[in-house]
C-alpha cells in the first residue's frame, strides 16, 4: 500500500468512527442524559465541554498517531521521535479545545439570552473571527509558510456551516439555550459538515476544506480527520493538498 493510499485509509477509519459515534448520540439524545442540568454558573458549562473535548480527543488519539507517527515513519517520510511528535500534538490540541470550548459557550450565552437567532449571529461572527485569526492559528499549531485559500472558498464554506447551525438548532430535540441543546446541535453539525464535504467537494475540493476548518466555530468533529489533515497539526489551520 502507497503512503497516501494508507493516509486514506487513516483517515476514512477515523472520520467514520467519529461519525458512527456521533450519529448514535445524536439519535439517541445523549447529550441530554449526560448533562442534563439547566443553568448553572458559565465555568461550570465550559468545564463541561472541555469533558467533551477531552472525549472527542481520546476518541481521535489513536487515528492521530496513526496517520501522522506510525505512517511517515513506516513510509519513509518526516518521522520524528515519538515524544517530540506527541508534544506537537499535544500543543495543539489544547490549541484546537480552546477554540472550540470557547467558541460553544458563546453560542450557549448567546442562545440563552437572545435565542437561536443571535446564537446564529454570534456563529456568523466567530466564523469571521476564525478566518480573520487563520494567520494566528496556524501558526499556534506549528505551520511554516503554506499555500492559503482565496476567502472565497472561506466564504463558502462559511455560508454551508451558518445554513447547518440554523437548520440544526431549530430541530425539535436541538436548541441553544441549554447545554445538552446545544451539544445536540453541534452533533447535527458534525453531521451536516460530513454532507459538506461531499456536497461542497462537487464544486471546489478547496471549499470543503475550508470548511473544516471553520467548523471548529461549530465543534467539528470531523475537523481534523480528513486524510489530508489526519494527524498533522500543521495542516488543521492550512488545509491546502494532500
Amino acid at each position: 500500500m502507497t503512503y497516501s493510499s494508507a493516509r486514506q485509509l487513516a483517515g476514512l477509519s477515523g472520520a467514520g468512527s467519529l461519525v458512527m459515534l456521533a450519529t448514535i448520540a445524536f439519535a439517541y439524545q445523549l447529550p441530554s442524559t449526560f448533562f442534563p442540568y439547566h443553568g448553572g454558573p458559565f465555568y461550570a458549562d465550559w468545564a463541561a465541554l472541555w469533558v467533551v473535548y477531552l472525549a472527542y480527543s481520546v476518541v481521535s488519539l489513536p487515528f492521530d498517531i496513526w496517520a501522522g507517527y506510525v505512517l511517515p515513519c513506516r513510509h519513509h517520510q518526516r518521522c520524528q521521535i515519538l515524544p517530540v511528535y506527541l508534544g506537537h500534538l499535544f500543543r495543539a490540541l489544547f490549541v484546537q479545545g480552546m477554540v472550540m470550548t470557547i467558541s460553544a459557550l458563546l453560542l450557549l450565552q448567546a442562545g440563552r439570552a437572545w435565542g437561536v437567532w443571535g446564537a446564529e449571529a454570534v456563529f456568523g461572527l466567530l466564523l469571521s473571527a476564525l478566518f480573520v485569526m487563520r494567520p494566528v492559528v496556524a501558526g499556534a499549531l506549528g505551520s511554516g509558510a503554506a499555500p492559503v485559500l482565496p476567502g472565497k472558498y472561506y466564504a463558502m464554506g462559511a455560508a454551508w456551516l451558518l445554513t447547518g447551525f440554523l437548520l440544526c438548532a431549530l430541530l425539535p430535540w436541538c436548541g441553544v439555550g441549554t447545554l445538552f441543546n446545544l451539544l445536540e446541535t453541534l452533533l447535527g453539525c458534525t453531521l451536516w459538515s460530513l454532507a459538506g464535504l461531499w456536497i461542497l467537494g462537487r464544486f471546489h475540493q478547496d471549499a470543503a476544506r475550508a470548511s473544516m476548518y471553520l467548523s471548529w466555530a461549530s465543534f467539528g468533529l470531523l475537523s481534523r480527520a480528513a486524510p489530508s489533515v489526519a494527524g498533522v497539526p500543521e495542516r488543521w489551520a492550512n488545509p491546502v493538498g494532500d
